[in-house]
């Protein structure tokens, strides 16, 4: 019965991964919630593995992209262009503390273990899901019914990430994932130009500098 009670106070806590909203639109013009983009990554991990060319354990992917965003339950998401040196700070201490809890309630190590993992990106499956977990806000890029949001921030701040040569240099770990970025981003700098009348050549102007 207590095992059945911690269980049950973990799942409401890890249904609010379906009411935290991230900045991301939807093809439908609604946000993103950080269970759905944990959902996308994992249709891409499955979908993508058999092209990979690094062997990776499926199962363990699998399991980071549906927990690698788990503290966001107690923590919250915070979008990239509000993280200041001062909040990445105080974000990284939020997170480690929901871990902590979390993994107290249910009294398995694994969630801690696999988020650990997860943030120091070490291993090749930790290393593919942080692309996977970039590769999902790409392709809300492409598909967000109404793009013009995206340039309101920072002085265009996401697009000038977007199309940097950093950003397309990461995903030089596997040529499949490079193939497929460099495919949304044809395809997004297409709707820029048709539907906005914006060249995206004014973007690419190297290194942004921004841990992405």
């Amino acid at each position: 019965m207590e095992t059945a009670k911690k269980l049950t106070d973990f799942f409401t806590i890890s249904e609010r991964l379906e009411c935290e909203q991230r900045l991301a639109k939807l093809s439908d013009g609604s946000k993103q919630t950080v269970a759905s983009h944990s959902w996308n990554m994992s249709i891409m991990a499955i979908t993508l593995q058999p092209y990979l060319t690094k062997s990776v354990d499926i199962t363990r992917v699998l399991k980071l992209c549906i927990l690698h965003d788990l503290p966001e339950s107690i923590a919250h998401d915070i979008p990239l262009h509000e993280q200041t040196d001062a909040i990445k700070k105080q974000k990284h201490i939020q997170e480690h503390q929901a871990i902590d809890k979390i993994t107290n309630l249910l009294q398995d190590d694994e969630i801690q273990d696999l988020f650990d993992e997860y943030e120091l990106r070490q291993t090749p499956e930790s290393k593919l899901v942080k692309l996977l977990d970039i590769l999902d806000t790409c392709v809300q890029h492409m598909c967000a019914k109404d793009l013009s949001y995206v340039g309101t921030y920072k002085n265009n701040f996401y697009w000038k990430l977007f199309f940097s040569d950093s950003f397309a240099d990461a995903f030089d770990y596997d040529p499949i994932l490079h193939k497929v970025y460099n495919e949304i981003r044809n395809r997004v700098a297409n709707r820029l130009q048709n539907e906005l009348g914006i060249n995206t050549e004014q973007f690419i102007q190297g290194d942004t500098n921004e841990n992405i």
